[in-house]
C-alpha cells in the first residue's frame, strides 16, 4: 500500500464514519440555515438610478389631472392594470392590495411612502419602484411601479417552499445514513453468514466480497479467511493423524499379539525381545503425543540450568550413531569447548535428537550429516545440515506444524506421527527463540534453531 493510499480516508472504517456523519451534519446545518431564511422576509431595497426616477415621474405625471383616489385607480386598472401599486400616506393604507403576494409585508410601502426619494425593492420575483407622491385634492398618494423579475432557477433552496425544503433535507440525510449503515452492516452480515457455515462443518466457506476492503472490515474479513484456513488444515492434519495413529498402533499391537501368541504355542521366551520392542515403539508414539499435547497447552514446566551445549551435543551423536552406523552415514559436529546455555537440557535434547533422528532416517545411505554451533552475541546458532532430498519451498513453513507430514505414504521410510519438527518449535519457542527451515544450496534440508544464552 502505497503512502498516499494510507492518506485515504475510504481505506479506513473510522474515515468513512467521520465522512458520512460529517456529510449528514452539514446537510443538517445547510437545511437548517435555508430554512431560517425561508423563514426571514426576503425583502431588500436599493438605490433607484436617477434616469430611471426620470422615466417613471413622467408617467406618474400623467395621472396627476385626477381628481380623487378612486378616480386614479380606475384610470390605473383601466390603462395598465396590475402595473402600479397605490398607496395613500396620510392613513398609511394600501389602496391595491390584491397586487402584493400574500406574505409580503405591507408595512414596507406605508414607511417608504414617508421618503421623499424613490427606492428600488424587491421581494422573491417581484421588484417595486417608488415612491411617486400625488397630491389630489386633500389625499396624499404614493404610487410605486411593479415588475415581474425573471423567475429564479428550481434548484434556489431560497426559492423553494418551507415544506418541500424541509421533505428534501429529511430525504438526502435519511439515503446518506441509509448508505453508511449498510456499508457497515453488509459486509458484516456477510462475515456472520460465512462464519455459521463454518461453524456447520463446511470449512470451505469464505469470505470474498468484505475481505476486498482496505479498511478494518477488509482486515476482519482477510483474518477470518486466515483462520478458516488454519483451522481448515488443523482438521484435516488431525484426520490424518488418526488415520496414521491408527495405523501406527494398529501395527505394533499386530506384531506384539503375534509374539504373545508363538512364545504361548512354542512355550518359550524367544519372542520376548520382539514383543518388548514393539511394546517400546507404542511407548515412544504415546510419549510424542503427551510431550507436544503439554507443550502446546503451555503446561510443561521448564526445569532451567546452566550446562554445557557441546557436550550434550556430543551425547546426543553417540546415542544415536548406531542407527546412522547402520546405513552408513557420518556425523560431524563443528563447534568450540565451553559454550554454556541456560536451559532445561532435557526439553533440548529431545528437540535437537528429533531433528538429528530426521537427519538420520531422511539422508541417503553413506552420505553426511553436519551440526554446527556458534555463539553470535547473546545468543547460540545451531544447525542441523543433512543430505537428503529437501523439502518443496512452499512446505519449509508447514513442517513446524503440528500433524504435519511432508510425505502421506505410511511405509517404514516416511512414517510419522508428524509431531517431531512440531515438538521441536514448542520447545525451541518456550525458551525464547526462533526455528526455521530451509533447503541447502548443495542440497538436503537445514534446520536452524536461534537460542538464547540465558
Amino acid at each position: 500500500m502505497t503512502w498516499l493510499s494510507r492518506l485515504n480516508p475510504f481505506h479506513y472504517l473510522a474515515g468513512r464514519i467521520f465522512l458520512w456523519f460529517w456529510l449528514v451534519l452539514l446537510i443538517a446545518v445547510f437545511g437548517t440555515l435555508a430554512l431560517s431564511r425561508a423563514l426571514v422576509e426576503q425583502t431588500e431595497i436599493r438605490r433607484l438610478p436617477h434616469s430611471i426616477i426620470q422615466q417613471l415621474q413622467q408617467q406618474v405625471d400623467q395621472f396627476a389631472n385626477s381628481t380623487d383616489s378612486q378616480q386614479l385607480l380606475a384610470r390605473l386598472q383601466q390603462d395598465k392594470p396590475g402595473r402600479w401599486l397605490l398607496v395613500n400616506a396620510d392613513t398609511n393604507t394600501v389602496l391595491t392590495p390584491e397586487l402584493l403576494p400574500r406574505d409580503f409585508d405591507q408595512h414596507w410601502l406605508t414607511e417608504l411612502s414617508q421618503l421623499s426619494r424613490a427606492r428600488w425593492l424587491k421581494h422573491h420575483n417581484m421588484s417595486l419602484a417608488g415612491p411617486f407622491v400625488l397630491r389630489l385634492g386633500n389625499e396624499t398618494l404614493a404610487l410605486y411601479q411593479k415588475r415581474q423579475r425573471p423567475p429564479q432557477p428550481w434548484w434556489r433552496l431560497s426559492e423553494m417552499p418551507q415544506h418541500v425544503l424541509l421533505g428534501l433535507t429529511l430525504l438526502v440525510s435519511a439515503v446518506a445514513s441509509f448508505i453508511l449503515a449498510v456499508s457497515i452492516s453488509r459486509p458484516l452480515r456477510e462475515l456472520l453468514q460465512r462464519n455459521l457455515q463454518f461453524a456447520d462443518g463446511k470449512l470451505q466457506s469464505r469470505v470474498t466480497n468484505l475481505s476486498k476492503r482496505q479498511d478494518e472490515l477488509g482486515q476482519l474479513g482477510r483474518s477470518f479467511n486466515t483462520m478458516a484456513e488454519r483451522i481448515s488444515a488443523l482438521l484435516t492434519n488431525q484426520q490424518r493423524l488418526l488415520r496414521d495413529i491408527s495405523h501406527e498402533l494398529r501395527s505394533p499391537l499386530a506384531r506384539a499379539q503375534l509374539a504373545l501368541g508363538l512364545a504361548e504355542r512354542q512355550q518359550n521366551l524367544e519372542q520376548v525381545p520382539r514383543l518388548k520392542q514393539e511394546l517400546d515403539r507404542l511407548d515412544a508414539m504415546l510419549d510424542e503425543l503427551l510431550t507436544f499435547s503439554k507443550l502446546d497447552a503451555g503446561q510443561y514446566q521448564l526445569h532451567k540450568q546452566p550446562f554445557d551445549l557441546p557436550e550434550l551435543l556430543t551425547e546426543i551423536i553417540e546415542v544415536n550413531q548406531v542407527e546412522a552406523d547402520a546405513r552408513q552415514q557420518t556425523i560431524n559436529l563443528h563447534t568450540s569447548s565451553g559454550i554454556q546455555i541456560y536451559a532445561d537440557s532435557r526439553l533440548l535434547a529431545r528437540a535437537v535428537e528429533n531433528v538429528l533422528r530426521n537427519a538420520i532416517k531422511y539422508s541417503p545411505a553413506a552420505s553426511m550429516i553436519n551440526i554446527s554451533l556458534l555463539q553470535q552475541a547473546n545468543q547460540l546458532v545451531l544447525t542441523i545440515r543433512d543430505q537428503g532430498p529437501g523439502i518443496a519451498p512452499e512446505q519449509l513453513d508447514a513442517v513446524f506444524e503440528p500433524f504435519y507430514r511432508v510425505s502421506s505414504s505410511r511405509n517404514s521410510n516416511t512414517g510419522g506421527t508428524g509431531l517431531g519438527l512440531a515438538i521441536v518449535a514448542q520447545i525451541v519457542r518456550q525458551h525464547g527463540g526462533q526455528v526455521r527451515a530451509e533447503n541447502s544450496p548443495q542440497g538436503g534440508l537445514c534446520i536452524t534453531m536461534h537460542l538464547p544464552v540465558k
